[in-house]
């Protein structure tokens, strides 16, 4: 028996379903509609009928078709987060959505989902109905993962577009007619100039990570494939730090967007834990190999990566990767060169480790990261090329070998880990010239800052921001193996200086931190709680080796007032030539200061000199009184603050700091301030087209002058596209006529229906055999149509074969030839001869 409220929800759901299905009817008698808006019509009262009134707020809530909803819960979703639950209606319903909520919340079913509903069945005509684009291949790999199982119970065709792969693979994906694309934005730019592809039936763009694909080093291609865009798309903006003004993302096309931003609160997820340690340059290897042992604990064997079995049937592997699983780490580094040092370095150590960086072979970026999946290597080290949506299970630890001056991407790289529930930790090394960063992480996140072991205050390593130092004894002796092994091998020691050079290089390409920032590293360096040993290593101290360290620090901070030439020649007879000389430039820069604040309090018009003597005397007693009355001041403001922050309106607003490290253009790097500082001289006059291509200039790769308007080092071509950009001529290289021409394919246009025979898959064998037609075997001329099928498929097919039984015929015709031979010759046979 149902209750009444059962009973009382179900008639209101039938009174919704016939007042919807009455006003969509009475709207098709008014006006004489088309099939497309028939087609919308079906689908608004199908969304209605699957949409139901409860009040959990899962999936089956929002209306999704059978389907879509049955791969939701067989991919594991249950309840939709809340990025999905706000995005997901506001998509369906055909607005343009900015999605923007912290690492690890489920953004990439947010748009992937209601594309899916909104595209539902393969479209028999030709072109692309939506597209994906990812500012690495990484991330494009995983969201076509993502796709593939949500579209496992549809028909839609999708579609990986990567650079690093083949581009035949690639042409054969297009002539598949995919309705769904999911691409790298050089890689999809290459492919539209090669196919001379149209982009008129796209429905659906996302750029995920825009903020990421926005900055300078995808601008050209995007800028191309939008303009190629209709203006009627539906575009969604997604990413973990967007900015709240979008003029940087004009050239999207968005129209009256809806901004779901859910990073008000909590921009890291609440279960990371973080800790940050004071490190010298010098010690940064020792300190790195220091977490790994001690603190994360993981457990190297003798066994380098190289080795491995790749055998999954094989027991002993499984109970490895196990073992392996359970402490998994990410290294983020600046370089490709620090990649390199780093993992031969771990390897000597008998560490599993896998490497990834931007020049990496596609191939190879596929093996070592899912090495690191599927838990036979537990450190993988990389730059920022896996900083940004990559989803690895089961990952507990990352580590900031070098700290990264954007606050936005130290978030995306922290938020590898304690995503979906799960618990983390972030551990990073920062040394005296990364300290200006940290402050500005600081203000961006608006947490405590924390240094050394003596805080009396409670403690939340998920809501705090606390530095300190490494035990020295324990550091110290890692610090010795390494320049040991430095010493031992060089091959390591060659690593280390290459990657010295490139940090040099790195260095004057990062952006630089606040000037306020800058002031505040500088007190805190001054602190004595600076160089204290961090908390988590408060157990391992006792209370002689802190007044130890203490006095140790205190030496290593001595400054002497004395400079070179006076150091061990006070209290002496005999003193250098030099020292008086110091100290006579002592007694004139003291006057000479004095001077300059006596000429600025008097004044520039002076009738008498006695005048001038009183209003001296004066000034210095007004001064005199002004530096009591400042001190008196300052104390009382220091006992009474009179500002009442409930009525208090700061000239800054309260999230200017976060909107700061939000920002595209973040910061100006020093090689973007000087070509912008830099004055054009010699090009003040005009010169005409025929001058310029006559004008030589200097290519540093042949090192020598060469004639041409080429942009670039190498005097490469160019081709100017509709929109006036200038795109590399590789680009239109040839290959896919060349590839048509070898397949004897001819894709159809954009708009036109599909052939059938055109699907096919590059690696698979396709039969090229027609089918002949059937004919009635009560038909006069039956057999007669099945001598000429057979000699045809014969013909075609197959290569007649010789008869081995010869005819009469054919023997007499042999026997004639071979007497003919014999004449021709002349010579007698063996039996004449020897009767002769």
């Amino acid at each position: 028996m149902q209750s009444e409220s059962e009973i009382q929800e179900v008639q209101l759901e039938n009174d919704i379903d016939l007042d919807i299905s009455s006003s969509l009817t009475k709207e098709i008698e008014d006006e004489d509609l088309s099939e497309e808006d028939d087609e919308v019509i079906i689908s608004k009262q199908l969304q209605a009928k699957n949409r139901k009134k409860k009040k959990s707020g899962g999936f089956q809530s929002m209306g999704l078709s059978y389907p879509v909803y049955k791969a939701i819960l067989h991919k594991g979703f249950k309840v939709p987060t809340p990025i999905q639950r706000k995005s997901i209606p506001l998509i369906m319903d055909g607005k343009d959505v900015v999605g923007m909520a912290r690492t690890g919340s489920g953004k990439t079913a947010a748009f992937l989902i209601p594309m899916i509903e909104k595209l539902r069945v393969h479209s028999a005509k030709v072109g692309a109905r939506a597209i994906v684009l990812s500012p690495s291949r990484e991330l494009a790999i995983q969201t076509q993962k993502v796709c593939k199982e949500l579209t496992k119970y549809t028909d839609l065709r999708t579609c990986l577009l990567v650079g690093g792969d083949s581009l035949e693979d690639q042409f054969a994906m297009f002539a598949n007619n995919p309705d769904i694309i999911i691409a790298t934005p050089g890689r999809f730019l290459h492919l539209i100039v090669e196919m001379e592809l149209e982009l008129k039936t796209v429905e659906y763009v996302v750029f995920d990570e825009a903020d990421r694909l926005f900055e300078l080093g995808f601008s050209a291609q995007l800028h191309e494939i939008l303009n190629r865009l209709p203006q009627s798309r539906q575009t969604m903006l997604f990413s973990a730090t967007l900015p709240k003004s979008l003029v940087e993302f004009a050239n999207a096309g968005l129209q009256d967007p809806s901004l779901v931003r859910l990073d008000t609160d909590t921009k890291i997820s609440t279960d990371l834990m973080m800790a940050f340690f004071s490190v010298k340059q010098l010690e940064k290897e020792a300190a790195l190999l220091y977490i790994l042992y001690e603190i994360i604990k993981i457990h190297n064997t003798p066994t380098s990566s190289a080795t491995i079995s790749n055998n999954k049937d094989d027991s002993s592997s499984n109970t490895e990767s196990q073992s392996l699983n359970s402490n998994q780490t990410i290294i983020f580094v600046s370089t490709k060169h620090h990649v390199e040092y780093i993992t031969n370095l771990l390897n000597l150590c008998g560490f599993q480790t896998s490497y990834i960086y931007g020049s990496l072979d596609q191939t190879a970026r596929k093996i070592q990261i899912n090495n690191f999946r599927n838990g036979r290597t537990n450190i993988l080290v990389v730059t920022d090329v896996a900083a940004r949506g990559i989803d690895i299970p089961i990952l507990e630890n990352v580590i900031n070998y070098d700290f990264i001056d954007s606050s936005k991407m130290f978030v995306h790289r922290v938020g590898r880990t304690a995503r979906a529930g799960r618990k983390g930790w972030a551990y990073s090394l920062i040394t005296p010239e990364e300290l200006p960063y940290l402050l500005d992480l600081q203000l961006f996140l608006g947490r405590r800052l924390l240094i050394g072991s003596a805080t009396n205050s409670t403690l939340d390593y998920t809501s705090d921001i606390i530095i300190g130092s490494f035990p020295h004894d324990p550091l110290g002796s890692y610090v010795e193996w390494v320049k040991g092994k430095q010493q031992e091998i060089n091959n390591l020691k060659s690593l280390c200086d290459v990657a010295k050079n490139g940090y040099k290089l790195f260095c004057k390409s990062k952006s630089s931190a606040s000037p306020e920032s800058y002031k505040r590293a500088k007190k805190v360096i001054e602190m004595n709680s600076f160089n204290d040993v961090h908390i988590l290593f408060a157990d391992q101290v006792n209370a002689q080796e802190k007044n130890r360290l203490c006095f140790i620090n205190s030496i290593s901070n001595f400054r002497p007032n004395e400079t070179i030439f006076e150091i061990g020649n006070r209290g002496k007879k005999k003193t250098p030539f030099i020292s008086p000389i110091i100290k006579q430039r002592k007694e004139t820069v003291v006057k000479a200061t004095i001077d300059t604040n006596e000429i600025k309090i008097n004044c520039e018009n002076t009738p008498n000199s006695h005048e001038t003597e009183v209003k001296s005397q004066n000034t210095s007693e007004i001064k005199k009184r002004k530096n009591d009355d400042d001190t008196n001041m300052s104390k009382k403001q220091k006992k009474e603050n009179f500002r009442d922050e409930e009525f208090y309106i700061s000239h800054y607003q309260k999230d200017a700091n976060t909107e700061k490290g939000y920002s595209v253009n973040q910061g100006i790097s020093f090689a973007e301030e000087s070509k912008r500082a830099l004055l054009g001289t010699q090009n003040d006059e005009q010169i005409p087209a025929a001058n310029k291509k006559k004008s030589l200039k200097w290519d540093n790769k042949k090192k020598n002058f060469v004639r041409g308007n080429g942009v670039g080092s190498d005097n490469k071509k160019f081709i100017i596209s509709e929109n006036g950009t200038k795109l590399p001529a590789t680009y239109k290289s040839g290959r896919f006529t060349e590839w048509q021409q070898q397949h004897k394919l001819s894709i159809p246009r954009i708009g036109e229906k599909e052939i059938s025979s055109a699907r096919f898959d590059a690696k698979k064998f396709r039969h090229k055999k027609n089918s002949s037609e059937l004919s009635d075997p009560f038909e006069m001329d039956y057999e007669k149509k099945q001598q000429k099928t057979f000699k045809k498929s014969n013909s075609r097919n197959s290569v007649k074969a010789k008869n081995e039984i010869k005819t009469i015929d054919q023997i007499c015709k042999q026997r004639r030839i071979k007497e003919k031979r014999k004449a021709k010759n002349a010579r007698p046979s063996r039996k004449a001869r020897l009767k002769q």
